[in-house]
């Protein structure tokens, strides 16, 4: 057994999904590209495949693939459940070959033997791109037929069905897949998961600093794209030969992200006798989607102060209310005015 699957019995698989999209699955040798996975309803009985629907109230096994350790942003990354189901009122062996796109070899492949109208689970604990082949093999059928009389044809049981499961179903919202062999061989397969808006997530970041100089200005700018942020600004500090560093990026709400900058101490020297700014910037990426508004602090020592609040779309808000900005990007002047919380 590869030692990153478990097997064993387990209750039955993820309930409360929203909707479910059936799907013809395709031959292992056709585009893998063209399968398609969503969450319409609509679609799932125009295609004629509405999930799995067997008798039994609880998988027969479930095989466990990949680890939760590690795993970044766990709650927005949730696993994902494939069950695959013996459409048939004969058993049959069923291989199952899973394929993660980043990895050298299969993370899965072994034949199953299936109970008659048995369903078996699949969760995979680590978010990536994946492709499960299913080879129907021997049995299926009504009772009373022979194994002729199936019509499962030779290249489906020695090449398979493919299913995709791509990166974008591991988010917050709970997810599955359905895939079911028919009683003549066939695979047919669907997708279902909640629709819940998931909080942005953080994949990326970039951050620079230049050299201080002599100057007073403690302000931010915010400036969105499709996927990323960049926050531009000065940060106050008590003489040049002080940095800057970026202290937390954090997600504070469903749609809010703090991102704090802070001084960092000069390493000695013969400094410049004055006030001064550190000029910064950092890019942030986001998978899915970015934040409709960034909060922006600045932390010297003890103190906190948060000089821009920015909604997407150039929105800034400060003590006197809410302006806009230019370009879709606003800006916090360093003045009194504006709205500063201090601890």
């Amino acid at each position: 057994m590869n030692r990153r699957e478990l097997l064993g019995a387990v209750g039955a698989g993820a309930t409360g999904v929203a909707g479910l999209l059936g799907t013809r699955a395709r031959s292992a040798g056709e585009d893998a590209g063209t399968i398609t996975t969503g969450t319409t309803t609509t679609s799932a009985e125009e295609d004629g495949f509405t999930g799995i629907d067997s008798s039994a109230d609880r998988p027969f096994a479930t095989i466990t693939v990949g680890s939760r350790e590690g795993v970044q942003n766990p709650e927005n990354n949730r696993p994902h459940v494939v069950r695959v189901w013996n459409d048939s009122q004969q058993a049959r062996t069923v291989g199952l070959r899973l394929v993660r796109d980043d990895a050298d070899a299969p993370v899965l492949d072994r034949r199953v033997e299936f109970p008659a109208d048995g369903f078996l689970t699949v969760r995979l604990l680590e978010p990536a791109d994946y492709a499960l082949t299913v080879r129907p093999g021997g049995g299926g059928g009504s009772p009373g037929e022979t194994p002729t009389a199936t019509r499962t044809t030779a290249a489906a049981a020695s090449v398979g069905e493919t299913v995709r499961i791509p990166r974008a179903q591991f988010d917050c919202n709970r997810s599955r897949t359905d895939v079911a062999v028919t009683a003549d061989g066939q695979v047919e397969s669907g997708t279902a998961t909640t629709e819940a808006g998931c909080p942005p997530e953080v994949t990326g970041r970039t951050f620079t600093a230049l050299g201080g100089s002599c100057g007073s200005a403690d302000d931010a700018s915010v400036s969105f794209a499709d996927e990323s942020v960049t926050v531009a600004g000065s940060i106050r500090a008590p003489n040049p030969c002080y940095g800057a560093q970026l202290a937390d990026v954090s997600v504070t709400s469903a749609d809010t992200l703090r991102v704090v900058v802070e001084t960092t101490e000069p390493d000695g020297g013969v400094c410049a006798q004055c006030v001064a700014s550190v000029e910064y910037e950092t890019n942030l990426a986001f998978r899915d989607r970015v934040p409709e508004t960034v909060e922006v602090v600045h932390r010297r020592g003890g103190e906190t102060e948060t000089v821009a609040t920015v909604s997407r779309g150039g929105w800034t808000t400060t003590a006197e209310g809410t302006v806009s900005g230019v370009g879709g990007v606003a800006v916090a002047e360093d003045d009194e005015s504006n709205h500063r919380d201090r601890t």
